[in-house]
This record gives C-alpha cells, structure tokens and sequence, in this order.
C-alpha cells in the first residue's frame, strides 16, 4: 500500500516530484555523460592503436604472429564477457528497449562494465562495429544506477534509464536535441512532457561534460552548399535508392545474424573465427576496419574516385554485416552513418559532372544520405534529420533531408520491411535467456498519449477493454490532471496515466500499446 501511495503522490505533487527529478536527471547527465565520454575516449584511443600497429606490421612475420594470437585472446575474452553478462551482447538499444517494456533486468554496473571493456577489444580487433549502441546501453545503464542509487519508484527508474539514454547519443555526436528526440521516437515511442524536460536538462549536462573533453567543433566539417531548386527533383531519385538499399540493409542483417545463431559451433570459437577474419580485413583492406571513422576521414580529406567509392561501400556494408551477426558488443548505428555517407558520396559522383552541378555539392548528398539511410533503416526520420543537422553545424540541408528521409522511410514500410532495431529487439525476445523472471512486487506508473486513430477516442473509461491488471489513476488534459470516475470520456491527445505491478507491466504495456496503436 506504501509503495501505492508513493507511486500516486509523484503525480500529484507534481512541482516538487519534476524538482526532485530534475537534481537526479543533472547527476545522470554527469555520471552516464563521464561512461560515455571514457568509452567514446577508449574507443578512439583503441582504433589509433590499432592504425599504428598495422603501420609497423607489414612484412614482418613474427608482428603478424602476435597480431593474430591477440585477436585470437581477444576473441575468447569477448566470449567469456558476454557469458558473465548476457546483456552486453550485440548493439545495446534492443536491450534498452526491452528494459524500459519490462521484459528485462539487467545489472547495471556489471552491464558498464562489460559493455566498455567489450568495446575496446572489438575495437582493437578492428570489427566494424560502431560506438553509438553501446553508448545509449551505458548510458541508459548509468542512468539506472542514479535511480537505484536514490532508491525511487520503479517509475522513476525507467523514467532515468531512458534519460540516460540519451545522454548516450549527446556524448557520443555532441548532439543533445538529437539525443532526446532518439529516445521518444525510437525507444519511447510516447511524449511525457516531464520526461523531455528532464532528458534535455540531462542533455544539456552531457553535451557540456563531452565538449569540455573533445571540443566544441561539429563531427562533420564538409562544405554545404544549395541543391538549385529547378534540380530538387533529384531528391526524389536518391530517396527511392536509398529506400531499396536501406531495405537490402535490413534484411540483410537479420538474415545474417540468423545463420550464425544456427550454426551449431561453440560460442568462444565463432568469436575467435570473427576476430581473426577481421585481422585479415584489416591487413588487406584496412579501410573498412573499425567503425568507420577512417573512412569519412578519407571523404573529408579527397574525394575517392567511384570504383573506389563502390568498392569500400560493397565491402563495408558485407563487413559490417559479418561482424554484426556474431553477437560481439558493438552498434550499427555509425556503420549505418558511414554506408549513408558513401551512397551520397557515389551519387553525387555520378550526377554531378552528369547535370553540370557545383562540384562541391557531392558532400551535400553526402550530409543529406546519412540522414535518409539513417530513416530507412532505423525508421526515426526527425532523429536522422536532426541528427545531421548538429552533426554538420548547419540547417541549410533540412528540406532536402526531410525529402529524402521521407521517400527514404516509405519505400522499405511499403515493402513490408520493419525497422532494424524492432527486428533485433524481436529477436532479442526470443532467446532462450530472455525468460521473464519474476521481481518484488513494486509498482510503476505509465504514460500513453491517445492516438488520432485511436478506436476509443470519447469512449467511457468503464467501455474501454484496459487490461484486468491496470488501473488508469489519472488523465492529463490541457495540461491539467484529472481524476477520472468510470464514466470520463477519453478523448484525442489526452495522456492516460496507467498503474501497473512491475510483474504485469511488460503485458500491461504490450497491450495498452496496441489499444491506442503504440
């Protein structure tokens, strides 16, 4: 009954409950802001590293050796992590995704900890695995420990994991707004004014906490200059090519990570196998290793020629998608980037000189690719928009990104495609370690915002089929909070505040989201 009470006073006292939040949204923006920027800095140092070392290895047979008995120790070392810690495998934003739906618990220091360790080893190994999942994972992780750390409501820790996550993509791009807006229209997938104040407060923390260690300047430093508007009608072009590849990506992926889950080899021998063809990448086409920060270094420094344009965006995509399958803990958000910068890039090589175009103006279909690649794989078209936009320092792109990231979005949902992160959190559901345990009854207090489509729009709450074990204790309307009898008619943009027991939570949610077409 205490813990009742508790959960339904945070909605009355509002002021004082936002204040109170707020204090533990700046420490989650110093804690998970500083796990970031470490492994962000680990990270970079780990990938020069490894460049040095490739520069010192050629022809020397025993620096081959040893190169590849590390990848191999690494490999086992990858192994036994992702034992110890299940939930460090893979790219990070699944995870938290299913966390903040209740169908996981993790551990969060043991997460930090694996999680960072994992990804300087992959990142010594050269795999082409990118930081950004793992950095909303650590993020959102930092964030639970704040909530656990103040010991608050079940609520208010999935209110802080999701703050925390975005801190995850500010530290990460120096890209606050586009952090926030990730975690509503991506993970979320709902708008609680309370929780944007606290994750652009939050945010705001993280992004001056990154700055301080790396600089104020923009990830990208490409020229921008303006498409004419009598060839806008290119836009259009670009945004179905990058719809079927965005698709090609897609399937692709899960394709990929499905047959190697099915290969019946030992999990330490798959990651040793990983690590040593990444050692062979590495050693023959060094460009494709890591990441992918090299190779939009190689763009901003002289644009390659096509052949090697195709070349390194054939490679890459394959590359990424062999390190991917294995499960190692790594993202694919900026492979995802880099493969949008080189579809661009390949574009623009072709139909500039072809329409007479200012030749500068390739690196604006490079800025405006990684935006629309980044909508038709992950299907968050105003993040990718953002995104970019903070990305490049500038908003002259932003029509000629909205375009393409529309087209972008449409072509794979018309094919039936869905997005990359639902199928791996889909996925991720499905694995024999992913059984529901049962937790200490608490309970926890959800928001869900009625749709327009809605089929209970100014239906009595009495009429309306709510799951047996949820309560609706309060609507916002208009801003102000309302206790509703059983008669009070839901209507369109209302906010339902549904309680729940954390043990009903992950159905309760799962079926509330389908009554309002969440």
């Amino acid at each position: 009954m205490k813990s009742l009470e508790k959960t339904l006073k945070s909605v009355v006292e509002n002021p004082r409950y936002i204040f109170r939040l707020t204090v533990q949204g700046v420490m989650v923006g110093i804690f998970a802001g500083l796990m970031v920027c470490l492994y962000r800095y680990l990270l970079n140092g780990s990938e020069h590293i490894l460049r040095d070392y490739l520069g010192m290895i050629h022809g020397n047979v025993l620096y081959i050796i040893l190169f590849f008995i590390a990848l191999a120790v690494m490999g086992l070392l990858i192994d036994r992590l992702t034992k110890w810690e299940v939930d460090s495998a893979g790219s990070g934003i699944p995870q938290i995704y299913a966390e903040v739906k209740g169908h996981m618990e993790a551990n969060w220091a043991k997460v930090l900890f694996s999680k960072i360790t994992a990804g300087v080893l992959t990142a010594l190994g050269g795999l082409s695995l990118g930081p950004e999942g793992p950095s909303v994972q650590i993020g959102g992780m930092a964030g639970k420990g704040i909530a656990r750390l103040f010991k608050g409501s079940k609520t208010d820790e999935l209110r802080l994991i999701l703050v925390g996550s975005a801190v995850g993509i500010t530290a990460a791009f120096n890209a606050p707004l586009a952090g926030v807006i990730f975690v509503f229209e991506e993970i979320n997938h709902g708008f609680d004014k309370t929780l944007v104040f606290i994750a652009l407060v939050s945010a705001i923390v993280s992004d001056f906490i990154s700055k301080m260690i790396f600089g104020q300047s923009t990830i990208l430093s490409f020229p921008i200059y303006n498409i004419p508007l009598e060839s806008y009608w290119i836009l259009v072009i670009l945004g179905i090519l990058i719809g079927l590849l965005g698709y090609v990506y897609n399937v692709g992926m899960i394709k990929s990570s499905e047959f190697v889950s099915n290969l019946k080899i030992p999990s330490w021998l798959k990651f040793v196998i990983v690590f040593m063809v990444s050692g062979v990448v590495a050693l023959t086409v060094p460009e494709i290793s890591d990441g992918g920060h090299f190779m939009m270094d190689m763009l901003d420094l002289a644009m390659p020629s096509l052949g090697v344009l195709v070349l390194l965006l054939v490679l890459k995509y394959l590359f990424s998608m062999f390190s991917f399958s294995s499960g190692a803990p790594g993202g694919i958000f900026l492979p995802i980037l880099v493969l949008g910068a080189y579809i661009g890039a390949v574009f623009g090589t072709v139909v500039v000189p072809a329409f007479g175009l200012e030749h500068d103006l390739i690196y604006k279909f490079i800025v405006i690719s990684m935006a629309g690649f980044f909508a038709a794989t992950v299907r968050s078209p105003i993040t990718g928009v953002v995104l970019l936009a903070e990305m490049s320092g500038s908003t002259e792109s932003l029509v000629a990104m909205i375009i393409v990231s529309l087209i972008a979005y449409v072509i794979p949902t018309l094919l039936g495609n869905e997005p990359i992160y639902e199928s791996l959190y889909d996925r991720l559901l499905l694995t024999k370690n992913r059984e529901f345990v049962k937790k200490p009854s608490k309970h926890v207090l959800s928001e869900y915002v009625v749709p327009l489509d809605c089929n209970y729009i100014n239906f009595k709450i009495k009429d309306i089929p709510f799951p047996k074990n949820a309560i609706v204790v309060s609507v916002i309307r208009n801003g102000k909070y309302v206790i509703p009898t059983e008669d009070f008619r839901i209507m369109y943009s209302d906010q339902v505040n549904i309680l729940s027991d954390v043990n009903d939570y992950p159905y309760v949610r799962q079926e509330i989201e389908e009554m309002f077409g969440g």
